[in-house]
């Protein structure tokens, strides 16, 4: 997992500028993108290329984090369990915690983010075992459909 994996030809993104965020979609990206990649974006009407540091997904602006919580608590009194870190679940070398941000790539390559990860389970329907912070809080994600955009969570 790369933290750029979210820059994708295609994607639509915020290029963060020193006065606001502005949309951008993907023209072209280098085969391996890392911060100092020269990543080539329209805007509007025009063509421009920036920084993959300067790139981040378009997030959804409200939380459902509280949603969750309650609905996790419910959970707990029938008696499912929850988890902090994805060690706790399966066997890996990620250190993705509880608090940390993610940006969610879906079966179709669309890029959502930044969602905070609110809590693990033990692997079913496919690998699932990931909830993050979003509209669909109850139903968790694979772990390979994660990348890890900061770390926040229990280290």
């Amino acid at each position: 997992m790369n933290k750029y994996d979210f820059i994708k030809q295609g994607n639509l993104l915020y290029r963060h500028t020193a006065d606001n965020d502005v949309e951008c979609r993907i023209i072209s990206t280098p085969e391996k993108v890392d911060s100092d990649s020269i990543i080539l974006v329209a805007t509007g009407s025009s063509e421009i290329e920036v920084l993959a540091s300067e790139l981040s997904p378009i997030g959804s602006s409200r939380s459902h984090k509280e949603e969750f919580l309650r609905w996790k608590k419910e959970r707990e009194a029938e008696g499912m369990e929850f988890f902090s870190r994805l060690s706790e679940v399966m066997e890996t070398d990620s250190g993705l915690a509880v608090g940390d941000m993610v940006a969610f790539t879906n079966d179709y390559g669309v890029v959502f983010g930044p969602k905070e990860v609110l809590a693990f389970r033990k692997p079913w329907n496919g690998g699932r075992c990931v909830y993050i912070d979003s509209d669909a809080y109850w139903f968790p994600d694979r772990p390979g459909q994660l990348t890890i955009l900061s770390k926040g969570g229990a280290e």
